[in-house]
Order: structure tokens, then C-alpha cells, then sequence
């Protein structure tokens, strides 16, 4: 089966109207493309994991740190919850959420408080105790919380969420020099949909035979709470914590195109698999493969100028065959 992915002109004008993808002849696959064609795209997101960032102005960055300041006790306060202690400005003693503007301009400190509380948000949305030193953080009555007000707690710690990935996106993150590999850092487009895109469980679709580690160009896109592993390397983050997966609970229709970036090198690397058996986790493809769906047949040799400056406008099983593309 061919997936057909029509493409909106950015600024470079291009003879590539189509990106043709052989699909991986399994029934996880095909029963996917069946699906994902029925549904109403939204906009394209251009993103990139291990990329340096340059000339990002301090001050826009540091408004984005006052942002998430100030929104962090404003969101939590009205779904009854209080700023973690551990927080930079927060009184440890009193437990005032006192929080005062986060400008460290060492960003390897910076990452280490966004790793806490971007863990302590997506635990809470677990419901499970994280602890830092033995000291458990998360609140007590967190199921009463969500009784209380299910969507405006998840509202509010997706909303700190993204804000945290905000302030993230003005610096470059500290382990960006150490990432084993060498092909990384290119423009790959994440394509989500405008309504729910759900598959289903995890653990009830039949694809772990399908989990690799090997160079596609096309993959099902992450929808997790927490990280990947390459993310958790690139914030020096802790992947022994259960919320470090390359797959989540829950499987979306929602695919990333990535012609330019090959993780093969890093996932085998021996940088890698010493960091996983440090912090004692697997380094089998079943626990840290990803799912492919399949390669582009007619990639083109300025893809990457395509890749920057083009977008998916529709998609579609294509007619075509194989024998058309010899």
C-alpha cells in the first residue's frame, strides 16, 4: 500500500506536489492508513530534536520564564493544589507559594528545575507519588482534586505543561553536545489532527512486532505525557522514571515525516547503553523501539529545503504502484 502526502507550497516554489510512502506491508499498518486518511488534519508543526539553538534573545526568554512563574501558582490555585516545594521561591516552611522569576542564566540548573517540574505535572496527571530525596510531592488527596474537578485539573497541569516546553525552546538544551549520533537536528514535521485522533490501548493493538530502532522515514507520532529517550538525554533527565517511554499507554493516528533524521546510531551507540544499564533500564528493542510505518519512494535531493519550508495539505491511499515508481 502507497500513502500519498500532498504537499502545500511554502515560500520555495518546488515541482514536488506529492510525497509517495511504501507503507509496511502489516496489518497494523494498513489498518492505520485505512483510518488516518478518514480524518481532518490540522496545521503541519516543523519541530527537530537536537538542534542547537542560536541567537534566541535573552529577554524573550526570560519573559517566557516569568510567564510560566506567574501562571504556575495562578493555574494551580484554582483546581486546589499549591507550587511543589521544591520549586525555586517557593517557602519550604510556611508552604506560601511565593514564586519569584526564575532567571538562571546557567540553562544546564535551569534544566534540571524544568526536569522536576515537568515530572511533578505529568505524576500528578498519573496520580502517582514522585519523590525527590524520599520526600513525596505530589498532594495528598490528588484523586479528591480530580473528583472535585476532573477536566480543570487536567486543564490546568497540560496548560503548565506546555508552558515549561516553552521556556525550553530559548535555549539549547545541555545535552545536545554529548548526543551520540551524528544525523540529527533536521526539520521533521509532527502531523496531528483537529479531533480526537485515538487508535486505542496500548495493550490492546497487536504492533510490538513492529518496534525498531532502524532508519524510517515515516513514524506513528508520539502522544506521551512525559519524554522519549532522546529528549530525556538531551535535558540530562533521569530515565529510570516510568514516564521515559518511546511509546505511550495510548496509540493516536497522528505520524511524524522524517526523511532527514536517522536515531539509529544514537539508540546503539555505547554512550547510550551504559546512561540505560546506569539507571537500570532495558535497552531491548521492545522496550525503546518506536513504530514504523513506512519509507518515501520519491525523495528528492533538496528534501531538506522541503522539509523546511513545505507542509501537509491532504492526504490519500494512492492508486499507484510499485511499477510505477521503477
Amino acid at each position: 500500500m502507497i500513502l500519498q502526502i500532498n504537499l502545500k507550497q511554502g515560500k520555495l516554489e518546488t515541482n514536488y506536489p506529492h510525497m509517495y510512502v511504501k507503507l509496511i506491508n502489516d496489518p497494523f499498518v494498513t489498518s492505520w492508513a485505512e483510518g488516518v486518511v478518514k480524518r481532518k488534519l490540522d496545521k503541519t508543526e516543523h519541530t527537530h530534536v537536537a538542534s542547537a539553538v542560536e541567537d534566541y534573545p535573552t529577554n524573550r526568554w526570560h519573559k517566557q520564564v516569568e510567564e510560566l512563574c506567574r501562571e504556575l501558582p495562578r493555574q494551580l490555585s484554582k483546581v486546589g493544589m499549591k507550587v511543589p516545594a521544591f520549586f525555586p521561591g517557593v517557602n519550604a516552611i510556611t508552604g506560601t507559594d511565593v514564586v519569584t522569576g526564575l532567571k538562571i542564566d546557567d540553562t544546564a540548573i535551569y534544566q534540571h528545575h524544568m526536569n522536576q517540574l515537568h515530572r511533578w505535572l505529568v505524576f500528578c496527571m498519573f496520580r502517582t507519588p514522585y519523590e525527590i530525596d524520599g520526600v513525596n510531592y505530589t498532594p495528598e488527596d490528588m484523586d479528591g482534586i480530580f473528583d472535585k474537578d476532573h477536566a480543570g485539573v487536567l486543564k490546568a497541569l497540560f496548560t503548565l505543561n506546555q508552558l515549561v516546553h516553552k521556556t525550553e525552546e530559548g535555549y539549547t538544551s545541555p545535552g545536545t553536545a554529548t548526543f551520540p549520533g551524528t544525523q540529527h537536528g533536521g526539520t521533521m514535521w509532527d502531523q496531528g489532527f483537529t479531533e480526537d485522533d485515538t487508535i486505542g490501548l496500548a495493550k490492546d493493538l497487536k504492533y510490538t512486532h513492529l518496534l525498531t530502532n532502524n532508519n524510517h522515514d515515516v513514524w506513528l507520532a508520539k502522544r506521551i505525557l512525559g519524554k522519549d529517550f532522546r529528549e530525556c538525554w538531551l535535558d540530562a533527565d533521569d530515565p529510570s522514571y516510568r514516564d521515559i517511554t518511546n511509546v505511550g499507554d495510548i496509540l493516536h493516528y497522528s505520524f511524524e515525516v522524517d526523511p532527514l533524521n536517522d536515531d539509529t546510531e544514537f539508540y546503539c551507540s555505547q554512550e547510550f547503553i551504559k546512561w540505560m544499564k546506569l539507571h537500570k533500564r532495558s535497552t531491548d528493542v521492545s522496550e525503546i523501539g518506536r513504530i514504523p510505518l513506512g519509507k518515501i519512494i520519491n525523495k528528492v535531493d533538496n528534501i531538506k529545503d522541503i522539509m523546511r519550508t513545505c507542509s501537509i495539505e491532504s492526504i490519500e491511499i494512492s492508486s499507484k504502484t510499485m511499477d510505477y515508481f521503477k
